[in-house]
């Protein structure tokens, strides 16, 4: 029953004790998609180390400079950081 991670990738399902499943991974793998374009994990300046809470009061975390990145990587991200863990794509769908 603990949770091990670093809250700044850490689905929001495992944040709330919910069940979750493989597309966890999914989710984290969006935040490090930010994390390698913006060169900082979303939010982790404003609270160091709890970043999860801007997520439950801020919401999904968004490029900050969204003009300097393609709407491909847009959309990609959007398909990773759903809340909802059933409307987050596999990673065989974002393969395709």
């Amino acid at each position: 029953s603990s949770v091990a991670g670093t809250s700044g990738w850490i689905a929001p399902e495992i944040m709330t004790g919910q069940p979750y499943g493989l597309k966890v991974d999914i989710w984290s793998f969006g935040i490090v998609g930010i994390e390698m374009a913006e060169r900082e994990v979303p939010y982790w300046n404003e609270t160091p180390g709890l970043p999860q809470l801007q997520i439950t009061t801020r919401g999904i975390p968004k490029l900050q400079q969204p003009n300097l990145f393609s709407p491909l990587l847009h959309d990609f991200l959007s398909c990773c950081l759903h809340k909802d863990e059933r409307r987050r794509w596999s990673a065989k769908k974002l393969l395709q």
